[in-house]
C-alpha cells in the first residue's frame, strides 16, 4: 500500500467497477469518514462508496483525553502516487490546540489465518495452519506517503490529543489530502468538543490495564542481544506506549519457558528464557544470577510503571525447571510437581529464600507478586510462599489468572489479584459480581480476561468494535481491570503475516514493531488495542463520574445495566470447528452480531457523551 511498506491490495480493478457500476462516479480519488468501530477490507470498497459520504465529523473528548477518528481515501480508475494527508491546528474563540497534537497515520494491512483458533498448546512441532489467508487492516503505521492502487482504498486514523490545561469548547480543524500525479485537493474537516472535565493521568487510572510484555521476542525481532544498551534503548519507547495505555504491572520469568515455549524464539532452543538464571555450582549450592530481571525492573521503574511485578511462575508449563550445573557443565531438567511436596520444596525453598533478599535489597518487595496461570494443586506452592519471610516478616503477595473461584474459594481467596476469563464469568455471573465487591473491600484486584475460544475477542478477524465491548463489558462488572494475552509476542515477521501456529492470529501481540532496518524503532498500535485504549478511557471516565453525586451514579450504573454480554449468543456467531487437520474450534461474530453491537456501543458511546456533559456542568 506503500512506498515504505509491502502493497498488500490485491484486488481486480475490473470487477470493482461492475460492482460499484451503479455508484456515482468521482474524479481520480475521494475521502469520507468511516466508522472506526467497523472494519473495512478490500472487498469493501462498494460498501464505501454506497453507504458513506461525509467530509466532516464531530468528535468530543474531556481535557487530558484523546478523540479518535477514521477516514478512508478511494482511488478512481488510475493509480495514486505520493498521497500525503496534513492535519491543520483547531481553533476556537478560546485559543487553539496545535497541529502536534493531532496525529494521522495510515493503516498498514496484515495478511491472517481466517480459520479455527489453532492447537493452543498442543502443538510443539509448530506446525503453520494450513487454509484461507485474508488481508485484515491491523496497523496504526505512519504519516508517510504512500501510493494507492486503482480501484482500491486507503485507510486513515485519526487521533486527537488534547491538552490537560486547554478551555472547554468547541474547536475545528481540517485535514488536507494530496497527490502527486494529480491537482486534485481533497480537504475534510473535523470538530472537536472539548468537555469540561479532566481524564485522569494513565499511571492514576480507576480501571487499568495488564498486557503481558514479552521483551525477548522484541530482542529477537530486531537481532538485538537481550538486555543490551540497544534492546534497552528500543525497549524505552516500547514500554512508554504501555504505560500511557494505563498499563504498569510487569511480567518477568524466573524460569525457563514458563508457558510452555509457545511463543516465538527466533532460532533458540528455548523460546522463553528465565530473567533469573539457575546455577548449581560445584560445591553443590544454588546461586541465581539476576542480571536480565534486574536490567527489566529498573528499567521500567525508571519509565515510572512495575508498581507489580509478576514473576512467572512457580508452576511452569510441564513442571519443568531447567537450571545450569557447574560440575557436570551442561543444563540439568528437573520435574517438580506440586503433588510431591518434599520435592517441590526442596528445589523451591532456595530460590524463594534468596529471590526476596535480593528484591529486600532492591527495595523491590511490596511490587513483586509470584504469577500462576490455571493450576490444580497449588496449595502446596501458596503454602510454601507463605512460610517464607522477608526482613519486615512478610511473604510475598500472589496473582494468578483463576478461573474456578465459585467451587475453589480457598485459593481465590488467596490471591491478591486475579483475573477470571469472560466465559467463565459468564457461567458464573452473579457469583462473580459478589466476589468483586468482596475483594474490593479487601483490596484484593480482581480483572476479566479473553483468550481464544472467547467471543467477541480482539484477533486480527475480530472488528475493532469488540475490542471496544470487552472493555465497556468488563468495566459493567466492577472489575479493577482487564488483562490480554499479550502484548508483543512477536511472530517471525509480524508485519507481513499474524498467523501463528498454536493461537489465533494476532493473539499473540497487541502492537506491532516497525521494519527491521527502520532507524525509528517505534512499536505501532493495532486497530484493535486503540479502541481496547478507548474503552479503558471511557471506563475511567464513568468510575471517576459515578463518584459525583447520586444522580450521576444512577445514571452511570442504568448505562452499564444496559451492556449486553451476560451470556455467549447476547451477539449472534457461529463456530468453525477443529478438524482432522487442524487445530480447536473458533468462535466469530456473524454479520448479524457484528451489526447489533456496532449500533449498540455507538449508543453506549454517545450516552457517556450525555452523562459527561452533565457531569461538565458540576465544574464551571
Amino acid at each position: 500500500m506503500s512506498a515504505n511498506f509491502k502493497n498488500n491490495i490485491k484486488i481486480n480493478g475490473n470487477n470493482i467497477n461492475l460492482m460499484c457500476q451503479n455508484n456515482e462516479n468521482f474524479e481520480q480519488f475521494e475521502a469520507v469518514y468511516v466508522d472506526s468501530f467497523e472494519q473495512y477490507q478490500q472487498k469493501d470498497y462498494c460498501k464505501i462508496l454506497k453507504e458513506y459520504s461525509k467530509k466532516e465529523i464531530k468528535l468530543w473528548a474531556w481535557k487530558n483525553d484523546k478523540a479518535n477518528a477514521e477516514f478512508a481515501i478511494l482511488c478512481g480508475d488510475n493509480d495514486i502516487e505520493g498521497v500525503s494527508v496534513i492535519a491543520s491546528e483547531l481553533k476556537s474563540e478560546f485559543g487553539a490546540i496545535a497541529s502536534q497534537n493531532v496525529k494521522l497515520s495510515f493503516i498498514k494491512e496484515v495478511k491472517a489465518y481466517t480459520g479455527h483458533a489453532g492447537w493452543y498448546a498442543n502443538n510443539p512441532s509448530n506446525i503453520m495452519p494450513k487454509g484461507e489467508r485474508e488481508y485484515f487492516p491491523e496497523v496504526i503505521y505512519s504519516n508517510s506517503p504512500i501510493s494507492i492502487k486503482k480501484n482500491s482504498f486507503a485507510l486513515v486514523w485519526l487521533e486527537i490529543n488534547t491538552p490537560k490545561d486547554i478551555m472547554a469548547g468547541i474547536y475545528r480543524g481540517k485535514i488536507t489530502i494530496t497527490a502527486k500525479n494529480t491537482d486534485k485537493v481533497i480537504e475534510l474537516s473535523y470538530e472537536l468538543e472539548v468537555i469540561n472535565a479532566t481524564m485522569l493521568d494513565s499511571q492514576n487510572y480507576l480501571f487499568d490495564v495488564e498486557y503481558w510484555s514479552h521483551p525477548y521476542n522484541v530482542a529477537y525481532y530486531y537481532d538485538v542481544e537481550p538486555f543490551s544498551d540497544e534492546h534497552i534503548s528500543i525497549l524505552k519507547q516500547h514500554m512508554n506506549l504501555y504505560k500511557n495505555l494505563g498499563g504498569h504491572s510487569i511480567i518477568a520469568s524466573i524460569v525457563e519457558e514458563a508457558w510452555g515455549g509457545q511463543t516465538y524464539g527466533g532460532n533458540n532452543k528455548i523460546h522463553y528464557p528465565s530473567m533469573i538464571k539457575w546455577i548449581k555450582s560445584r560445591d553443590g549450592k544454588w546461586v541465581f544470577d539476576y542480571t536480565d530481571f534486574d536490567k527489566w525492573v529498573q528499567l521500567n521503574k525508571e519509565i515510572g510503571i512495575a508498581d507489580t511485578i509478576i514473576c512467572y511462575s512457580m508452576m511452569p508449563w510441564n513442571n519443568i525447571i531447567r537450571y545450569y550445573d557447574e560440575s557436570k557443565k551442561k543444563v540439568i531438567k528437573v520435574k517438580v510437581n506440586t503433588a510431591r511436596n518434599n520435592k517441590y520444596n526442596e528445589v523451591w525453598n532456595p530460590f524463594l529464600t534468596d529471590f526476596i533478599k535480593h528484591i529486600d535489597e532492591k527495595g523491590w518487595f511490596e511490587s513483586t507478586y509470584i504469577g500462576f496461570d490455571e493450576r490444580h494443586n497449588m496449595s502446596t506452592a501458596l503454602d510454601l510462599i507463605a512460610s517464607i519471610k522477608n526482613k519486615d516478616g512478610k511473604s510475598l503477595k500472589i496473582s494468578a489468572s483463576f478461573n474456578n473461584f465459585k467451587h475453589n474459594a480457598n485459593i481465590f481467596n488467596r490471591l491478591d489479584y486475579a483475573s477470571v476469563g469472560l466465559q467463565q464469568i459468564r457461567n458464573n455471573l452473579e457469583d462473580f459480581k459478589v466476589q468483586v465487591g468482596l475483594r474490593r473491600n479487601n483490596n484484593q484486584k480482581t480483572t476479566m480476561y479473553t483468550a481464544t475460544e472467547h467471543v467477541p475477542n480482539s484477533f486480527t478477524k475480530s472488528i475493532p468494535v469488540e475490542s471496544y465491548w470487552s472493555i465497556m463489558f468488563a468495566g459493567s462488572l466492577n472489575t479493577t481491570g482487564f488483562l490480554r494475552w499479550a502484548f508483543d509476542a512477536w511472530v517471525k515477521n509480524p508485519l507481513e503475516e499474524s498467523t501463528h501456529w498454536s493461537f489465533p492470529a494476532g493473539d499473540c501481540f497487541l502492537v506491532y514493531p516497525a521494519l527491521k532496518e527502520d532507524n525509528n524503532r517505534e512499536s505501532k498500535l493495532t486497530l484493535r488495542l486503540a479502541k481496547l485504549d478507548e474503552g479503558v478511557r471511557d471506563v475511567n471516565k464513568l468510575y471517576l463520574m459515578r463518584n459525583a453525586g447520586m444522580e450521576i451514579a444512577k445514571k452511570v450504573n442504568e448505562l452499564f445495566a444496559e451492556i449486553k454480554g451476560t451470556k455467549e449468543d447476547s451477539y449472534e456467531f457461529y463456530t468453525m470447528s477443529k478438524t482432522i487437520f487442524w487445530g480447536r474450534k473458533a468462535k466469530w461474530l456473524t454479520e448479524k452480531g457484528k451489526k447489533a453491537m456496532l449500533a449498540d456501543m455507538n449508543k453506549i458511546k454517545a450516552k457517556i457523551y450525555e452523562i459527561s456533559k452533565e457531569y461538565s456542568e458540576l465544574n464551571t
